[in-house]
């Protein structure tokens, strides 16, 4: 709605007194960033603590060299498809979700309410619950899986932009959906700087004012190193996951600043629907996945459940 607005020919101040006065059901923090710039504040650090990293990094560099509305209208498309997709997983999770709470209350009625009392009834000499092998078991495989995962965790966080952006692309589910959304992110991002009409050594200065944390810095840094060394940093631009081949082939291509400029652009559109197809076909398996891991748990706890009354009854009747 900003983005609109301000290509109605609003200006910045303008444009969030008009949404505040008209739209209703707007967050509260928006009075206070229209008074952060009425004293004087710049308007994408007010912005910083509301939107995602990568967001905010895009819409920093969109605005620093360029167009404020162009930018804001870029980053609201990629935050409209993020919405519409994780509103429709909450949509998909909700019946399966719902199955297995009722079966969980079901199973957990049988577990403390009903069982122990036929369990009493059956075998009144039992003195109660004893430790198994299977509850030991258990307990250290539920130890040994939060030391694992705080592991990997640790290991997660001690990792560069970069690498991550390697490891997201080599998970067996996700991987292709992190591989379109990183081949627009970097598609549509050089494609402003090539229309700002940057050389390379002008677009690396450009990156390099990104924060740290950012992965159009990190990759911008490790391009100037190899610059710096004299060697042609294609190679190993090839070797990066993340970046895909055939927007390196558009850079080798020799072309003008415009042309090359145009590419880029219908490059990015292209992986950006290709990004919303991906998104589509993943989550159209996310039903039946969880449909099936809950009939894999209902099976589970009947066997868990039931069998030891069956013999229990067995024994009874014999």
């Amino acid at each position: 709605m900003l983005a609109d607005q301000l290509k109605s020919g609003f200006s910045l101040k303008q444009a969030l007194a008009f949404l505040r006065t008209t739209t209703e059901n707007l967050p509260p923090e928006l009075a206070t960033i229209e008074q952060h710039l009425l004293a004087g504040a710049a308007f994408l650090p007010e912005l910083a603590p509301y939107l995602q990293e990568n967001i905010y990094f895009q819409l920093t560099l969109t605005t620093r060299e360029g167009d404020l509305c162009l930018g804001l209208a870029r980053a609201a498309k990629l935050l409209q498809l993020m919405a519409t997709q994780r509103q429709r997983f909450r949509q998909l999770l909700a019946y399966p979700l719902g199955l297995l709470g009722g079966m969980g209350l079901l199973f957990a009625t049988l577990q403390f309410g009903i069982l122990p009392q036929l369990r009493t009834s059956l075998a009144p000499q039992t003195t109660g619950p004893q430790l198994t092998w299977q509850t030991v078991i258990g307990w250290m495989l539920g130890l040994s899986g939060l030391f694992v995962g705080g592991t990997i965790i640790r290991w997660w966080c001690r990792q560069s932009s970069l690498q991550r952006a390697q490891s997201w692309l080599r998970l067996p589910v996700v991987g292709r959906l992190f591989q379109a959304y990183y081949a627009y992110y970097l598609a549509d991002n050089l494609s402003q700087l090539v229309q700002s009409g940057f050389s390379v050594k002008q677009m690396i200065r450009t990156l390099d004012r990104l924060p740290e944390r950012a992965l159009l810095h990190q990759l911008a840094t490790s391009l100037d190193q190899r610059l710096n060394q004299g060697t042609s940093p294609m190679r190993w631009l090839h070797r990066q996951a993340y970046i895909p081949d055939d927007l390196i082939l558009l850079l080798q291509k020799g072309s003008t600043h415009e042309q090359l400029a145009r590419e880029l652009t219908a490059y990015s559109r292209l992986q950006y629907q290709r990004l919303v197809q991906r998104s589509e076909r993943g989550l159209a398996w996310v039903q039946p996945v969880l449909l099936t891991v809950v009939a894999s748990l209902i099976v589970a706890a009947y066997l868990n459940l039931l069998l030891p009354l069956y013999h229990n009854l067995q024994g009874v009747y014999q």
